[in-house]
């Protein structure tokens, strides 16, 4: 399986409580310091603790099919 570089694929060990996320098929970003106030995501919950219903709330795209933001 080819996977982009950075592919979160629902490994939580790539993530911190303040990483950000990139939707790579719409290129939003999921922020834990401002949350998803579309899907009633609080500010400060990482993306870790997202439930696994979440989807993009532009594109609808997978928790997996998200990047890891690199500082």
């Amino acid at each position: 399986m080819n996977t982009f570089e950075g592919s979160y694929l629902g490994d939580n060990a790539k993530i911190g409580p303040t990483t950000k996320l990139e939707c790579k098929v719409c290129w939003y970003v999921y922020d834990p310091e401002t949350g998803d106030e579309e899907m009633n995501i609080a500010p400060g919950i990482p993306f870790s603790e997202l439930p696994d219903d979440w989807v993009c709330p532009l594109c609808g795209a997978a928790k997996d099919q998200f990047l890891v933001v690199r500082d």
